[in-house]
């Protein structure tokens, strides 16, 4: 059964110029840091719904940014903005004919919506499509969250969400050699900003519920290392394909 899932996406998304400007700062923002010093090779968004992502890899330099969505009506609203967007049904049979062909590759809130059987597969065949050397940047509903309920049941095509340890596990058993996932807890004491009394409010909030859901592990969980345990609402993971040395030997980026 064929259904319209820009139905659910565009609830959060406008079609406006100011909000398109805002979410080109918001992902440009989120995924610089985990992208290489280099990029001159090809970028692809994989789900790259309204394409987003996708403009704020070229403001970042990219200049041969593509996408692949299975959502005509979301690769439509893409198009619109003058990206080059493929309609597919089978990402990891439209994966499989394109190794060793991008340097990074962005799988942002997408795994998730896939059975768990296909999961590994998918990341996999991602594995394939890049350059040695080359990147995946992964973001994943985080069930390590507070509000992990609610972003694991947000979206009526979600299958799973994913702590630290089972993304880690996914993407080795795909083939990855390094593997960062974000560890960020939110618990570090805000500045006092007075003269902001609404960022202050929100700042200081935000600490006392991280700082006691930080209790609530160390309670539960007392024989666990919680240093690499994010409380973000979603978990992001930058996984490496190896290099070849000059010897032909793999060597980890």
């Amino acid at each position: 059964m064929s259904f319209d899932y820009s139905l659910h996406y565009e609830y959060w998304h406008p079609d406006t110029a100011e909000h398109i400007a805002a979410m080109r700062r918001y992902f440009a923002a989120e995924i610089a840091p985990a992208l290489p010093i280099e990029r001159t090779g090809r970028a692809l968004d994989i789900g790259c719904g309204f394409g987003y992502a996708m403009l704020a890899l070229g403001d970042l330099g990219f200049a041969r940014v593509e996408g692949v969505e299975a959502s005509e009506q979301q690769a439509a609203r893409a198009r619109k903005y003058g990206l080059s967007v493929a309609i597919t049904t089978d990402t990891i049979s439209w994966l499989s004919g394109r190794p060793d062909t991008f340097a990074v590759v962005l799988l942002l809130d997408v795994l998730e919506h896939f059975p768990n059987e296909q999961q590994i597969p998918l990341l996999a065949a991602i594995h394939r499509s890049l350059i040695p050397g080359g990147r995946l940047i992964v973001r994943t509903p985080n069930a390590n969250s507070i509000v992990a309920s609610r972003w694991r049941y947000i979206d009526f095509t979600h299958h799973t969400s994913f702590t630290e340890h089972s993304l880690s596990f996914a993407l080795r058993n795909a083939g990855y050699d390094r593997i960062d996932i974000g560890s960020e807890k939110g618990v570090r004491r805000p500045t006092f900003r007075f003269w902001r009394p609404g960022f202050f409010v929100a700042d200081w909030r935000r600490f006392l519920v991280r700082w006691f859901w930080l209790q609530v592990f160390k309670a539960e969980f007392p024989q666990e290392n919680l240093a690499p345990i994010s409380f973000e609402g979603n978990l992001q993971a930058v996984a490496h394909k190896a290099k070849q040395s000059g010897d032909g030997q793999v060597t980890a980026p």
